[in-house]
């Protein structure tokens, strides 16, 4: 920052933090580090078949995280997916739940998350 900048009242930029330093992006185990019973996994939703692979992977006791940004201009079919998702973690034991409006959470069997509704304003 200058000190034009300090006279003018100028902001700071502030430095973003390079995470993926931080980030080991590995999946698979080493002789080291074996390999996790269970992961958490992105998948980003653009069809049914994404939704079956989805289910593929709950099956497997894996945490899904479910981008459905690609189908936010499709509302009906995105609800239909969504629907089926739900009725299929409902069957085995797992559960289903919206973290962001792009971003759904979904967990295996005897995994629950706990739900809040948001505070109304008076």
């Amino acid at each position: 920052m200058g000190i034009f900048d300090k006279i003018m009242g100028g902001k700071e930029k502030e430095e973003v933090p390079d995470l993926e330093h931080y980030l080991d992006l590995e999946e698979e185990g080493d002789a080291v580090n074996p390999p996790a019973d269970f992961y958490v996994k992105r998948i980003d939703l653009r069809n049914e078949g994404d939704a079956n692979l989805a289910m593929k992977e709950l099956t497997a006791k894996n945490v899904i995280i479910l981008n459905v940004h690609a189908l936010s201009k499709q509302p009906n079919r995105l609800k239909t997916i969504i629907g089926k998702l739900k009725m299929n973690c409902e069957k085995s034991n797992g559960d289903i739940a919206l973290l962001t409006q792009d971003l759904v959470i979904l967990t295996p069997s005897k995994v629950k998350i706990v739900k809040s509704k948001a505070k109304k304003k008076a």
